[in-house]
């Protein structure tokens, strides 16, 4: 009887040992969340140099002499023709007419300043002038998908496309630039079907619902799957009424994006 237990508590013990090679738990001490971190897709993001084809964006504008920028958004480079690249985001992220869109690459110097009166530091003037002008080319009816185009001169990769959408608990990884926290990167898995969802910035979406946290900043960002190809595109999520519980994020699949494309 003690060699069957001790065989059992072996067994139990050798399993453990292989789920902890896959995720390890964190606790982040600023908000409380606790995130995941899938070391295996970890390392293949690295070795496939991606992160160079993930992209931020800003919004720019000018009255009364004044200069603001928006609080931003994020992109994925899919597609180049020349030195033009074609990046996809939320159409919600660059729907000001009024405004300049600013585009930054992971080879983009981050400045900042400190400023008494904000409790955080903000981006440098001199980081947004280093920045690249872009224009939309293109936006979805049918989801919160846009598409812009920046020319530049350095060598970017681009993202390939799955084949097909995700599964429900199919792991997936977020890349977006919440709260100026550039390519920050999250884990979780796809908790949900296809549904349709109305759109706190008036852009409806055919969405799967995620647990990789996102916020704001994060929108118009890449989801991965575990073979490092674009799985969705990150339009938003839901949020406790004050903002500080993260419930869960959105994901347009990659056969929406394609339909967004296209039409």
């Amino acid at each position: 009887m003690k060699t069957k237990k001790i065989i059992v508590i072996a067994a139990i013990l050798a399993a453990a040992a292989i789920t902890a090679i896959f995720i390890i738990r964190l606790f982040d001490q600023k908000d409380g969340r606790e995130t995941a971190v899938y070391e295996d897709m970890e390392k293949a993001f690295e070795q496939s140099g991606l992160l160079a084809a993930n992209i931020g964006i800003y919004s720019k504008t000018e009255k009364d002499g004044n200069i603001s920028y928006g609080e931003g958004g994020s992109g994925i480079i899919f597609d180049k023709k020349d030195n033009t690249y074609y990046a996809l985001t939320a159409a919600h992220v660059v729907s000001d007419q009024n405004a300049q869109l600013l585009v930054f690459t992971a080879n983009t110097e981050k400045k900042t300043d400190d400023i008494s009166e904000l409790s955080e530091a903000t981006i440098s003037q001199e980081t947004y002038e280093s920045m690249y002008l872009a224009d939309v080319s293109h936006t979805s009816t049918l989801n919160d998908i846009a598409i812009i185009r920046f020319t530049s001169e350095e060598d970017l990769p681009l993202v390939e496309f799955a084949e097909a959408n995700p599964n429900i608990d199919d792991r997936i990884m977020c890349i977006g630039n919440p709260h100026n926290e550039w390519f920050s990167i999250s884990y979780g898995r796809v908790l949900s079907k296809i549904e349709q969802f109305g759109g706190s910035h008036g852009y409806p979406s055919n969405a799967m619902r995620h647990n990789a946290y996102i916020d704001v900043g994060s929108s118009g960002g890449a989801a991965f799957n575990e073979h490092m190809k674009l799985v969705g595109i990150t339009p938003g999520g839901s949020y406790s009424l004050d903002g500080k519980a993260f419930h869960y994020g959105t994901l347009i699949p990659i056969s929406e994006v394609r339909k967004s494309i296209e039409e």
